[in-house]
């Protein structure tokens, strides 16, 4: 006696193969795509009711509906945005500021410099004017007396 034992993945490649060809046969028609149009027409007809109910069982209880939290996410998603753009301004202005204080502190450093020098210009000035007043004196003092 021969054993006709078929391997079982060849036997299901076998059946899946059949049965596709049979799903093919009854879904590649006219009529088919007619019905199955019609009935997801059905199902968002069904959708847009239960949609209208609830969003008029949510607007008599005044809850929140999709479109609140939608337009509150989108509030957010801008409130981040203006956030980060505030962020990256104050950011800059942080460095410009630094910036600007070194800037302060070298001038500063700059005009004591030249506060310093200014002063001793000014002593030097007094001191040389007033030599000078004396030596004047001295000279008028020798006139009048001879």
């Amino acid at each position: 006696m021969e054993s006709k034992q078929q391997d079982p993945v060849e036997f299901y490649k076998q059946l899946e193969k059949e049965w596709n060809k049979m799903i093919h046969s009854s879904t590649n028609c006219l009529n088919f795509t007619r019905a199955f149009g019609k009935g997801i027409e059905n199902h968002l007809d069904q959708v847009e009711i239960q949609q209208k109910v609830i969003n008029s069982w949510l607007t008599q209880f005044n809850f929140s509906k999709k479109d609140d939290f939608a337009e509150l996410s989108n509030r957010k998603v801008d409130g981040e945005d203006k956030l980060d753009d505030l962020e990256e301004r104050l950011y800059t202005l942080n460095i410009v500021l630094k910036n600007n204080y070194s800037e302060l502190k070298e001038l500063n450093k700059s005009l004591s410099e030249m506060l310093c020098v200014m002063e001793n210009e000014v002593k030097d000035l007094k001191a040389h004017k007033i030599n000078w007043l004396k030596n004047e004196l001295e000279e008028l003092k020798r006139l009048f007396e001879d």
